[in-house]
């Protein structure tokens, strides 16, 4: 496993904002392969970027960020077993209004988790061996869907 990321900030006035790019590979070798030979690994995602904006327009705040990923291996997902990529991407917003008066201090607040709700895989990888077998399970699951949150934080 190897890779690099990069990490870029803008600040300005009461402002600020983003970019992350991360390139990686991950390969695995098993007993059973030639020597050598190496395949990707089902944690292998290549691409990453990350964007985030935020805004403070006090008392209002803004603040908004989007992640796309490149995609895991899909063959043991894809039913057709091509070697194609689960890509991810998620757009999220939020919005935030504090008030302050003499007697409460507080907020209320919109959170939009995958505003745009596309449809994305996750993957996770649980390994379990028995004393009688070597198996590696993985596990595919829907990824956050469309998820809107409204809050209310006060304190007198």
């Amino acid at each position: 496993m190897y890779g690099i990321d990069f990490f870029l900030q803008k600040d300005w006035r009461r402002h600020s904002a983003w970019i992350a790019y991360s390139l990686s590979k991950v390969e695995e070798r098993w007993p059973d392969l030639p020597a050598d030979d190496f395949r990707r690994a089902p944690q292998d995602q290549r691409h990453e970027l990350k964007l985030a904006l935020l805004l403070n327009f006090d008392p209002f705040y803004f603040s908004t960020n989007y992640v796309y990923g490149s995609g895991f291996p899909a063959a043991p997902y894809n039913p057709n077993g091509t070697d194609e990529n689960l890509t991810y991407s998620r757009l999220d917003a939020s919005f935030i209004y504090k008030f302050l008066d003499r007697k409460v201090v507080g907020e209320i607040g919109l959170s939009l988790l995958n505003v745009l709700n596309t449809e994305n895989i996750k993957y996770a990888n649980f390994i379990r061996i028995p004393a009688s077998q070597t198996n590696t399970i993985n596990i595919y699951a829907e990824a956050i869907p469309f998820t809107p949150t409204l809050y209310l934080k006060f304190s007198l």
